[in-house]
């Protein structure tokens, strides 16, 4: 009794709101359900239309009896309600009768899966409305009757009249191709529609799979190409039939709803890139050329958009696909008629073939053609001819790359004998002048080698020059060096002589006293001492002479102290620079023993030294040249570096080189550093670099292996 008492008054309150709605919809006609076609009824017909431009009304507001009379009926007949690219809701009335004495079951097709939102309201027992709510923005799960379509099971009560509502909303066109259909004739149909979906994208992956295989033995990328354009197209014609939402990705919302447009315009702007390697646009027709590839990155960016506003972006993508449609069409067609391509051909025809099959689909839309198998599966007929005349024509493109390619070699066969002959005669030709050029190159031979030898002897005598002058400059500042102690030494045994004659000539007169030969004692023993000092300091001077001396003359291979020979030739070196305002500062650790050649590696040392003193400090009243070295596993890094003038990019670069010279004519010959470099890079076996800024001082940094390479000095 409680359900009754609930139910009774709802009854009556839906029965008397529907009284109310007599009136609007009275005039709409009735579809008599009780008796379907096999092959189903259309549905346009019996549509009443409502748009929703804000998307707000609810199934109560649109039953309310002021909304409810702007419902717009009297559609033309057609096989769809096409209702174009909008942001709007729009809502479906349509009234089923069964006048008959049996209650029918029906099934009722949207034969369109693009739709977002699917909202279909249908009276339920006591006049109750049900609410269905799918679409491609919803899960698979949340239809009815698993179809790739959108299909809702109807029951109709005997001699009763019910009106369904359908409220729809979409990112795509809103179209809305509905068919009622008896449950024996759906499945009927159901079966053989899957049975034709099943036939095309099997030759489309057969197709795909064979010019895959092409392309991994062939390695050409247009073969490549057709596999993605073949695979996106398949992927974009699943997507707009519903399958990839039934297989694929049946959980997916918004990549469902979007993912035919991604692979529409990949496939698209692949089949550009096809047509442009096909066709050779870029040098048939290459204005239209930068077209094609501005309309392709069009195309590629279209994915980007509908991740980010995939409300806004379908029409104008749609005019987009329009726009590359007629380019390929309009490009195929004059490459084969204007410029007589033959792949052009094979392209038109192909291409024409889905175009045939767009325009069909669209025809039968507006009713202008029946709806059959054909017409309804236009679009993939279409599609698959074009594939299978892309397909033919990459192997007439085939054939006719090999028959060139024969041609070339046949060619290539007859230059091959042509050059043959000519080669005998030239061969005879070089034959009687091979005699007087072998006389020519003999006679250049001895003349190059001459010049070799007279080089080889000129930078030789350079060296040797550069050795005698550092000898020469070595000897000056030692002689002079040695004029101090020496001359210290004479003077003091000239006083201590003339202290020992005095002391003498008192011994002899008798007047020797023990106050005299004190006095003797205690003058003379410093004379004696400073005798030896500058005895040892001239014997110092001496002793680092002689072994620069012998090194730079002898140039022998021997183990050294590295710092004690850079000591030994600093100090050599020091009485040329003494009065000069500036200080050299070593700073070498002991230990660090080389197996090289002190001669050259001395050499070296001096023509930086001597570098350093003339242009480092020039026009500056101090200044510091440090030398300091490290130890780099079997390698050792010599620094000479200063706080001088520094030097320009210009002078920088050409430092090096032979003759190269700021002070020519002022002493400087300007083949230090030249012969410092070969015999560092040489004998040395190392390296030696530069690097200086104006006003910053100078760095030249001597990298050497602590084993000099078995090498003679030149």
């Amino acid at each position: 009794m409680r359900f009754y008492s609930l139910r009774f008054p709802v009854f009556w309150l839906v029965f008397v709101w529907q009284l109310l709605l007599i009136p609007a919809v009275a005039a709409e006609p009735v579809m008599d359900a009780s008796v379907v076609d096999a092959a189903s009824t259309s549905l346009t017909e019996y549509f009443a239309v409502l748009e929703d431009p804000a998307g707000t009304l609810t199934l109560a507001d649109v039953q309310q009896p002021d909304v409810a009379a702007r419902f717009k009926s009297g559609q033309a007949p057609a096989s769809a309600l096409t209702l174009g690219f909008t942001r709007s809701a729009y809502w479906l009335r349509l009234q089923l009768d069964n006048p008959g004495a049996q209650s029918v079951q029906r099934m009722l097709e949207i034969g369109y899966p693009l739709l977002s939102n699917v909202q279909f309201y249908q009276p339920g027992a006591h006049g109750v409305y049900q609410s269905t709510q799918t679409g491609g923005a919803a899960p698979f799960a949340s239809r009815p009757y698993a179809h790739r379509y959108f299909v809702f099971p109807l029951t109709l009560p005997a001699q009763t009249r019910q009106v369904v509502y359908v409220r729809l909303q979409s990112t795509d066109s809103i179209v809305v191709p509905a068919r009622l259909w008896g449950v024996a004739d759906f499945h009927a149909y159901e079966r053989a529609d899957y049975g034709r979906q099943a036939w095309f994208f099997g030759m489309g992956a057969a197709m795909v799979l064979f010019n895959l295989l092409l392309f991994v033995v062939l390695r050409d990328g247009i073969y490549l190409l057709y596999v993605i354009f073949a695979t996106s197209m398949s992927l974009g014609l699943a997507g707009s039939n519903g399958l990839p939402k039934e297989f694929l990705w049946p959980q997916s919302t918004q990549w469902a709803d979007v993912a035919h447009f991604v692979c529409y315009s990949i496939s698209l702007a692949v089949l550009l890139a096809f047509m442009r390697r096909m066709l050779d646009t870029r040098a048939l027709i290459p204005k239209t050329d930068v077209f094609i590839r501005s309309v392709a990155g069009a195309l590629l960016l279209t994915p980007i958009g509908f991740a980010l506003a995939p409300q806004h972006l379908g029409e104008p993508t749609v005019l987009l696909y329009v726009v590359a449609i007629v380019t390929t069409l309009c490009v195929g067609l004059y490459c084969a008629l204007v410029k007589r391509q033959r792949s052009a051909i094979f392209f038109a025809t192909a291409f024409s073939m889905f175009c045939f099959g767009a325009a069909a689909l669209a025809l039968r839309g507006l009713g202008w053609l029946p709806s059959n198998a054909l017409t309804i599966n236009a679009v993939q007929v279409g599609s698959a001819l074009e594939m299978i005349l892309l397909a033919i024509a990459l192997a007439d493109r085939f054939n006719e790359l090999r028959k060139e390619k024969d041609r070339a070699q046949g060619l290539a066969l007859q230059a091959q004998h042509e050059a043959l002959r000519s080669e005998q005669r030239v061969i005879e030709a070089l034959r009687s002048s091979e005699r007087l050029l072998e006389a020519r190159v003999n006679d250049r031979t001895a003349e190059l080698r001459a010049t070799i030898d007279r080089l080889k002897q000129t930078q030789a005598d350079l060296v040797q020059a550069d050795k005698l002058a550092s000898l020469g400059a070595l000897v000056a500042g030692v002689a002079h060096e040695l004029n101090t102690p020496i001359g210290n030494a004479l003077v003091t045994a000239s006083a201590l002589e003339d202290a020992t004659r005095e002391l003498e000539a008192s011994m002899v007169r008798g007047e020797m006293r023990k106050s005299t030969l004190t006095y003797f004692v205690e003058s003379t023993v410093p004379m004696a001492e400073l005798i030896g000092r500058s005895c040892r300091r001239a014997a110092d001077l001496i002793h680092s002479f002689k072994q620069v001396a012998v090194d730079q003359t002898s140039e022998q291979r021997r183990t050294f102290d590295l710092n004690q020979l850079v000591e030994d030739n600093i100090a050599a070196l020091r009485p040329s620079f003494r009065d000069l305002p500036w200080v050299i500062a070593v700073d070498i650790p002991a230990g660090i023993a080389c197996d090289s050649y002190p001669g050259p590696l001395g050499q070296v040392i001096g023509n930086i030294v001597h570098n350093a003193m003339t242009h480092a400090f020039r026009g500056r009243s101090a200044g510091t040249l440090t030398v300091a070295a490290t130890l780099q596993s079997d390698w050792v890094e010599i620094t000479f570096a200063d706080d001088g003038n520094g030097m320009d990019s210009t002078v920088l670069g050409r430092i090096f080189e032979p003759f190269y010279t700021t002070r020519f004519g002022q002493g400087g010959s300007g083949l230090g550093l030249s012969i410092s470099l070969n015999l560092v890079t040489g004998v040395l076996g190392g390296s030696l670099q530069v690097a200086s800024e104006p006003g910053r001082g100078s760095r030249f940094t001597l990298r050497l292996p602590l084993q000099a390479p078995s090498r003679s000095v030149t």
